[in-house]
């Protein structure tokens, strides 16, 4: 949220949308053909949205633009009957100067969405997930068992010994230095 208060919104929305796609992987109860498959199953089952406004797909398309192209902008939205531009306001921006700016340069079919509806997005469905987590043994143990990777991973970065080699490189160079 820091990012946000420092008026950072494109890179809180990275934030938001890879803590979603994260939130999917560990979710997961069986194998999805592909990220965006595991993705809009995510939402559909976590989100608390009657998805009129914006559908799984768009938040897909506005999470992809954003991550591949750091635009509203992307290949699924320039597929015909692909998914409608999404642009963000927040604060102290308004829909209305952000609207009047987005028609003016020519763009007619988008949405226009508050950084806040994304962030309410990637929360609820998390309260979501947990709450599963909590109540449901059997989806705990699939749910620890998509978070294995990310155990495995840090003992294959090794964490501390890297950070033991960058404190003897340091002392070693503070050493040439000094002597």
């Amino acid at each position: 949220m820091d990012a946000l208060r420092e008026k950072h919104k494109l890179p809180s929305l990275l934030l938001f949308y890879s803590f979603i796609d994260i939130c999917a992987s560990l979710a997961e109860e069986a194998p999805a053909k592909t990220n965006r498959d595991r993705f809009e199953n995510y939402l559909r089952a976590y989100a608390l949205l009657n998805w009129q406004a914006f559908t799984p797909y768009d938040l897909w398309a506005a999470r992809s633009s954003l991550l591949h192209a750091y635009s509203p902008l992307g290949n699924h939205t320039g597929k015909p009957n692909g998914a409608k531009a999404l642009f963000y306001f927040a604060w102290p921006e308004t829909r209305e100067q952000l609207h009047e700016a987005i028609t003016s340069r020519g763009y007619t079919d988008f949405y226009l969405m508050d950084v806040n509806t994304i962030k309410h997005v990637a929360v609820s469905c998390f309260n979501g997930l947990w709450m599963r987590v909590s109540k449901e043994p059997q989806f705990e143990l699939s749910f620890r068992a998509n978070a294995e990777h990310l155990l495995k991973d840090l003992r294959h970065i090794q964490l501390e010994n890297e950070l033991n080699l960058i404190e003897e490189l340091t002392q070693l160079s503070t050493e040439a230095r000094d002597g």
